[in-house]
């Protein structure tokens, strides 16, 4: 997830950070070649038995309108002071542009590390943006990646502020990162969307996403929940001065805090005993917590082979396809492409512990991408191929990007390469990832370009699968922004962390199985939370799981092909007490979510479930917004 810290700490990070050493800033000189040959031959090896566990779509069905659990009660909601509105959403292209404009005056200046920190700390503290320990982590973790990798920015501050954050800054040309991967056709007109939906009593593979475990292991029952710090829930947090504390609960606790440990412990257990059928797991990233000025690659790696381990434990048969969430970066978002060659700067360490770890359940032949670029491609089964990409090579927060943001790593070159063998087998693809495509924190170029390689390979690329923004939610892909034909569609999974107002959550998807020519696609999809009010009120018995709902059943839903999920959209928009409902699942049933009683605030939702292209709203959301202006 992005850092969720106020707009001030933003600025900072952005603009001020450097190194706490009393020398000029190092830089080198990058050869932005990258030699690295992607036409790499592809896993074959199907690595998902055919005697796995096929389930029914009809008794799947009928479980879904039996236990949808909440339907529409009313619930007392918990105000906790909550801010539906994003920190990106908040923070204003003027405030971007003086902050790196003072960044770079100093940086011109050639004033030495210790003399630039003393001026942050100074700001950082007297104005109380931050305590002083998170202000002088914050420049000591980001200070070595972001002042030499924006004195080295042929970039201004106009340029910048655009690339992070696109429409709110206007028309500023970029030309050095306006980038085009080549495609090959436009593929046909007509394809897997028009052929037969599968049977209803057709077999389906049952696939659990887990997303954003950010476990914390610093989370201490009783300490203070509403603190001083970005991140909560420890024994020595700050209380937020001349307010009463809140205590953190055993199982977790809305607002500022991450995952205990035996939050997360107590929800392997419970999905093995719920859900002991379940043929694979996808694992979209964010292990560490949001102690962003905190952090070490020690920390980073701990909690890593921790929540691994723990994982293996739980699931010792069961194949899991995770990926990289931008907070397994040190500092977190940081991923330099492999042009970067200096080992102080390299994220090698971080790939070669993944590589090491994940061997649990993958093959060695992917070892060459992941190494390379935190990416690969396995074959689940005979024609079924997922790919786990890097999304952080489109994260606006991946400082490196600002001086030269064209396909790092190859990575969508490598794309396109395994969808042109894949297309030529006739083999389906599910995708999964962190960040969303179409997150506003993911680089616009980046995002413009894979979403034409999605609709190229639109007939290939069944079904994509993300995380990041804590809420669950989904993403459209349309062919163009004037007939509106969808061609794809991203799920935006749960998550369990409680950051900020969730309750912990995961999510279940029955995919087409291996009938006579499968198609692949997420038949349904069921959504579980952990009741954190009701668990905490008892801490000494177990904690409390409930399936929320399932899409089709909750959403009337014929089925969950993209132009459904497109009907969805225009029904939200139109109906209020569905918008509702849709609203409450976002925040995974949380009575602490914030209020969303605004055309604005609906706006953001809405539009967002169209946005598979960042940076886009305008163009993709021009007939919901004038909708929402005449309410």
């Amino acid at each position: 997830m992005g850092f969720q810290i106020s707009n001030s700490i933003l600025l900072i990070t952005c603009g001020l950070a450097v190194y706490s050493v009393q020398t000029p800033i190092q830089t080198e000189v990058i050869d932005f070649d990258d030699p690295w040959d992607y036409k790499v031959a592809p896993h074959n090896q199907a690595l998902l038995s055919s005697e796995g566990n096929h389930h029914s779509l009809t008794s799947t069905l009928r479980m879904s309108k039996n236990q949808d659990l909440f339907g529409d009660d009313e619930e007392t909601l918990q105000d906790l002071g909550a801010d539906h509105s994003s920190l990106t959403g908040r923070l204003t292209c003027a405030t971007c542009r003086l902050g790196v404009s003072l960044l770079k005056s100093e940086v011109d200046k050639d004033g030495t590390f210790e003399e630039i920190k003393e001026k942050f700390v100074s700001i950082c503290v007297g104005f109380r943006i931050e305590t002083e320990p998170v202000c002088n982590g914050v420049y000591d973790i980001y200070g070595p990646v972001v002042l030499p990798a924006l004195k080295m920015t042929k970039l201004n501050s106009e340029q910048i502020c655009k690339m992070f954050m696109e429409e709110r800054c206007g028309d500023v040309e970029n030309p050095l990162h306006d980038w085009t991967v080549d495609l090959r056709n436009e593929g046909s007109e007509k394809g897997i969307w028009d052929s037969p939906l599968p049977k209803e009593d057709a077999p389906t593979f049952k696939v659990l996403q887990l997303s954003d475990t950010h476990f914390d292991p610093d989370y201490t029952e009783g300490s203070p929940a509403n603190c001083q710090e970005p991140l909560c829930c420890r024994n020595y947090s700050t209380p937020t001065e001349k307010v009463e504390v809140q205590r953190a609960g055993k199982w977790g606790t809305f607002g500022k805090c991450d995952t205990p440990q035996v939050l997360f412990e107590a929800m392997l257990s419970h999905i093995a005993r719920q859900h002991p059928d379940i043929d694979y797991v996808i694992w979209t990233g964010d292990i560490p917590p949001h102690d962003i000025w905190n952090q070490t690659k020690e920390q980073n790696i701990d909690n890593i082979r921790f929540t691994i381990g723990k994982l293996f434990e739980t699931f010792p048969n069961i194949p899991i396809f995770p990926a990289l969430g931008n907070h397994e970066g040190i500092p977190a978002g940081n991923f330099p492409p492999p042009w970067i060659k200096s080992k102080d700067q390299s994220i090698d360490w971080l790939y070669e512990e993944v590589s090491k770890e994940w061997s649990k359940w993958l093959p060695s032949e992917v070892n060459e991408t992941l190494s390379h670029g935190g990416f690969y491609s396995v074959l689940i089964r005979p024609k079924f191929r997922l790919i786990s990409l890097n999304m952080n090579y489109c994260y606006s927060l991946s400082w490196w990007l600002f001086l030269n943001s064209t396909d790092p790593a190859k990575e969508l070159k490598w794309l396109v390469h395994e969808l042109d063998l894949a297309e030529e087998k006739s083999e389906k693809v599910h995708i999964i990832g962190h960040v969303p495509p179409g997150a506003s924190d993911c680089l616009k170029m980046w995002s413009k370009n894979y979403y034409d390689i999605i609709n190229r390979y639109r007939d290939t690329v069944v079904a994509q699968f993300f995380g990041h923004t804590h809420n669950d939610e989904f993403e459209v892909f349309y062919m163009d922004n004037k007939t509106e034909q969808a061609s794809g569609i991203a799920y935006i999974g749960p998550v369990v962390t409680t950051y900020e107002y969730l309750n912990p959550a995961y999510r279940i998807y029955y995919v087409d199985a291996d009938t006579d020519n499968p198609t692949r696609e997420v038949i349904d999809h069921e959504t579980w939370i952990m009741d954190l009010v009701r668990s905490n009120s008892n801490p000494d018995s177990e904690p409390i799981w409930r399936k929320l709902y399932s899409a089709r059943s909750a959403y009337g839903m014929t089925s969950l092909r993209p132009a459904e999920w497109s009907k969805l959209i225009e029904r939200i928009l139109q109906d209020s007490k569905l918008f509702d409902r849709f609203y409450r699942y976002f925040y995974a049933g949380s009575p602490a979510r914030p209020k969303c009683d605004t055309a604005k605030c609906k706006l953001d939702i809405i539009c967002g479930l169209k946005s598979g292209k960042s940076h886009e709203v305008e163009s993709l959301c021009r007939r919901e917004k004038a909708f929402l202006s005449d309410e």
